[in-house]
């Protein structure tokens, strides 16, 4: 459909904007939702309906193929990209409104579960690469770093002090900051890994450069095929201390502040272990009744 060149231009401005409020790593993930439903309306995005909306819904799922949860992610992205149009008066309604999203059934039993006998094998295994690869695998499993989070670890935010305990402060997710503890372990691993110096970026290549989130997903899938564990993503990872840290019996409303969510909900999705058998309901309602076991006909 044709645009003029002014709508194009309010559009454009439109996305700047929306995009300007995120860190980068959420920027370029919003930007390709943006531009996939700005190309596959051929223009300006301002002026879109609920119906359309829907179409490219169903566009994305039936035609492309992509996963429910991308396509819930998009439909998010063009939620916020409306709201804040309206608020900013680019646009009367928001057409989002009574768009339907997609269900989405996280389906966890298709990843590998680490426990923490895993998490152990592949700090081991790391330590025989190098002390920059056994960082890795603490920052995730030890401190439950997303892989983003974990690459943007510098050496002289790792070095502080509060109430005690040596702290690495960092910005988040969502550009949130966080103060995290470090155990003396995971401090002996992250300074083997600084190799003696005090700033710049904790994680580096053989050549000195920076590792980003790709690096560090490509390292750690060595590092779990390595250890015997298969194919391992840093969420894994992540997961795994999460789950290790419910099964030690840390409280959920601490396990929260480990994950670093503002949703309380999200601690029970990360519970890798919350459908095991051995924890089932009924074992604990069985035992209740013991007492009388014996008077019950079998």
């Amino acid at each position: 459909m044709f645009q003029d060149s002014r709508a194009r231009t309010e559009s454009d401005a439109a996305i700047a904007t929306y995009l300007a409020r995120y860190p980068q790593g959420s920027r370029k993930t919003k930007a390709v939702a943006l531009r996939r439903f700005a190309d596959w309306r051929a223009g300006t995005i301002l002026d879109a309906t609920r119906a359309e909306i829907e179409m490219f819904s169903h566009h994305l799922q039936e035609q492309v193929g992509l996963k429910r949860s991308t396509v819930y992610s998009y439909l998010a992205t063009l939620s916020g990209f409306y709201k804040l149009a309206v608020g900013d008066g680019r646009i009367a309604q928001d057409p989002t409104v009574m768009v339907r999203r997609p269900r989405v059934q996280y389906d966890d039993d298709r990843l590998t579960r680490l426990s923490t006998h895993d998490v152990e094998r592949m700090l081991l295994t790391a330590q025989g690469r190098s002390p920059q690869h056994t960082a890795i695998v603490a920052l995730l499993g030890l401190l439950a770093l997303r892989a983003s989070e974990a690459a943007s670890v510098r050496i002289e935010s790792m070095n502080g002090h509060e109430k005690g305990h040596r702290v690495l402060r960092l910005v988040g997710k969502g550009g949130k900051p966080a103060t995290i503890p470090l155990p003396p372990l995971v401090a002996r691993i992250l300074d083997r890994a600084a190799a003696g110096r005090t700033d710049g970026p904790l994680l580096l290549s053989r050549t000195g450069r920076q590792l980003d989130r790709n690096d560090i997903y490509k390292r750690v899938a060595i590092i779990g095929r390595d250890a015997g564990l298969g194919h391992v993503h840093p969420h894994q990872l992540r997961h795994a201390g999460v789950t290790a840290a419910l099964d030690a019996g840390v409280p959920a409303r601490d396990v929260q502040a480990f994950g670093r969510w503002s949703d309380g909900r999200m601690v029970e999705r990360y519970d890798r272990n919350r459908q095991s058998l051995d924890r089932h309901a009924s074992y604990a309602l069985a035992g209740h009744l013991s007492a009388v076991a014996d008077r019950i006909a079998v």
